[in-house]
């Protein structure tokens, strides 16, 4: 097999969740012997960094790397085929999801704007693709019927987990680990992690924070939108809420994050859409228990295995559901379960056959 070029996105987001799905399966399919040349983009000056992802890379894609067998990690790659003579034969997407334009409108700068009007005209690229993978049928579904895709060419392999890493931890001290990050408290924590995109509904978590007393609630992840972190920020004092919320952009190594996982007591993700939802199987996986909303892929990927929310934007029904959780529901029990089929061997072999073939 020729060497495969995998194009990923900025270093700096190699362990956001897009990143890491290319980042693990790249480790995972070298380790099998499969060549792979991941090409991470390392300018860290925004204009330097805007200037290659966007026009220099599909330049040299569509000159250099016609024949190569080509994958890109993301929807927000499909800005490369509006270049023309853009490279189709032997190109993979990974499509995470389809952006919902309707939350992703809010918020949004001039630069912004272009990118989404941009984006939409890429979309209509989608059938042209040799071959779409996706972490979620829900996904695959959505592509099929939105862009009338052949179901051949849509493959979904869902996402990979470290289970080596995220996994429960008895020995964490609690107070020194929380001392590290700058929070000090003795009440119960409820944790989120991920951006703050408006689809996110970080707001109705705040809401809720409002009315409950014997929880802080921590936010780990780049807000992504910096408006929606000021929004959250002014809630925040408008409420007098500082005492008992804590926003962390970003944690040293993947088993801090874990570490937060497992001395969470509650991890809430009422998310009104997501193409997979990758935060709440980490939260399983260290024996947190989820509360979440059935919203998009999340509905596949946690089944009955968590704390279901019929109105996500509901903060008294979130507020219900977090005073109801007790350890005799078995929630627990049920995401241990649940997290099997996100191991990653049977994953990797997915990935192989399609690069194979």
């Amino acid at each position: 097999m020729k060497k495969i070029l995998w194009f990923c996105g900025p270093l700096n987001y190699k362990n956001s969740g897009v990143g890491r799905y290319s980042d693990i399966y790249i480790g995972a399919l070298k380790q099998k012997g499969i060549k792979i040349d991941d090409r991470w983009i390392r300018y860290h000056n925004f204009l330097l960094r805007i200037v290659y992802q966007f026009f220099l890379r599909p330049i040299q894609i569509i000159f250099s790397y016609r024949k190569e067998t080509k994958i890109f990690r993301d929807e927000g790659m499909l800005l490369y085929t509006l270049f023309p003579f853009f490279p189709y034969q032997n190109a993979i997407f990974i499509i995470h999801d389809i952006r919902d334009f309707g939350f992703s409108a809010k918020k949004k700068n001039f630069l912004e704007m272009i990118y989404f009007w941009l984006l939409k005209k890429g979309y209509q690229n989608i059938k042209k693709l040799e071959k779409i993978v996706t972490p979620s049928h829900f996904t695959k579904n959505k592509i099929i019927k939105t862009f009338g895709v052949r179901s051949d060419k849509v493959k979904v392999v869902y996402n990979p987990f470290d289970f080596t890493t995220f996994k429960v931890v008895n020995e964490v001290d609690k107070e020194a680990f929380l001392k590290k990050y700058g929070i000090k408290t003795n009440k119960k924590i409820l944790l989120n992690v991920g951006s703050e995109e408006s689809r996110k509904n970080i707001i109705t978590i705040l809401k809720t924070m409002k009315k409950i007393d014997d929880y802080v609630f921590i936010k780990i992840g780049k807000p992504m939108i910096q408006q929606n972190r000021a929004d959250h920020l002014k809630f925040i004092s408008d409420n007098a809420l500082r005492s008992k919320v804590y926003f962390i952009d970003f944690v040293e190594t993947n088993e801090d994050l874990a570490r937060f996982y497992n001395i969470a007591d509650i991890f809430v993700f009422p998310s009104l859409f997501e193409g997979f939802g990758r935060p709440p199987i980490e939260a399983q996986a260290c024996g947190c228990p989820v509360i979440s909303s059935d919203r998009g892929g999340l509905k596949e990927v946690l089944g009955t295995s968590a704390i279901i929310l019929k109105d996500p934007e509901d903060e008294n029904e979130l507020i219900k559901a977090i005073k109801s959780y007790s350890s005799e529901m078995k929630i627990i029990e049920q995401g241990f379960e649940n997290i099997q089929r996100f191991d990653l061997s049977p994953n990797v072999e997915k990935w192989e056959t399609i690069l194979i073939k």
